[in-house]
């Protein structure tokens, strides 16, 4: 209830807002929230700053996260919109993913999501050998592998390379798999898209390669993982570069600052008589 007295939202358009939202995410996943607060609100016939206030709130509460912040088409993307689809779109609507708070996670249904049924363990016939002496052999159950997901910052990492390239996303699976193979390639949450781009530019030029069009390859997206692992591969990411320059900036200002008290506290005050003498001799539009 704070939360929704914080953003003076009703929980009924709250529950509304999020039943829209689920039906537009990825069936396992929710993943891939698309809708524009404008197409919602048309949806449920209710203004658009409820739409606004009331993901604020699912926000907030942990039940949604904005992994790619919605922005303006650029001239071509319009021109491209216009011809495809003969619309007038304008802007890009941002991405969410739809989450489970920790807190509800026990009371959650399928908190892991929706899970195939486990296989009964499969007996081997044994032996004859084994039969004659009284003995049965039973097959160890197997059990599911499961994969770790990646950092979320991967994920946003993800998401920002599919909006630059859009092609990334064409029959190419789920975002998932791009990031599992980000992370499989040395990509931490220390890298950022334009870092990860400048470093394959520059393993480029160093190796005098062209740049080859998506539309040539079978799977653009294999290609661009292994550019970028051969790229990042035994180099640090350059924010430790940055952080480390600023922590020497901070730290030479602080010497500077250190070293300027340290003068202030052994320069010797000025006699009095010395002052009363200057004084004397100062004409008085100068005092």
């Amino acid at each position: 209830m704070t939360v929704l007295r914080a953003h003076h939202a009703s929980p009924v358009t709250v529950y509304r807002v999020a039943r829209m939202d689920a039906a537009a995410a990825d069936t396992t996943t929710g993943r891939n929230v698309r809708t524009a607060h404008a197409t919602v609100a048309h949806a449920l016939t209710v203004s658009l700053d409820a739409v606004r206030r009331a993901r604020r709130v699912l926000r907030d509460l942990g039940w949604s996260v904005e992994t790619v912040r919605g922005r303006y088409m650029t001239a071509t993307e319009r021109e491209t919109a216009t011809r495809e689809t003969g619309s007038h779109q304008r802007r890009f609507a941002s991405t969410r993913c739809l989450t489970i708070p920790a807190r509800v996670r026990a009371m959650h249904p399928y908190p892991c999501g929706v899970k195939s049924s486990r296989k009964l363990p499969s007996r081997h016939v044994p032996s004859s050998r084994l039969r004659a002496a009284g003995t049965r052999q039973t097959a160890a159950e197997k059990r599911p592998l499961t994969r770790r997901n990646p950092a979320v910052g991967v994920q946003r990492i993800a998401a920002r390379l599919v909006q630059r390239m859009p092609w990334l996303d064409r029959a190419q699976g789920h975002l998932m798999g791009l990031s599992r193979g980000l992370a499989a390639c040395g990509v931490t949450e220390e890298w950022t898209t334009q870092d990860l781009m400048n470093a394959v530019e520059a393993d480029h030029q160093g190796l005098g390669l062209l740049s080859l069009p998506p539309d040539s390859q079978k799977n653009p997206r294999a290609l661009l993982l292994h550019q970028i692992k051969r790229a990042i591969t035994g180099k640090e990411p350059p924010a430790r570069a940055r952080r480390a320059a600023e922590t020497a900036r901070r730290e030479t200002r602080a010497a500077e600052l250190a070293q300027r008290a340290a003068e202030a506290k052994t320069k010797t005050t000025m006699p009095a008589w010395f002052r009363a003498e200057l004084a004397k001799h100062t004409p008085p539009h100068q005092r």
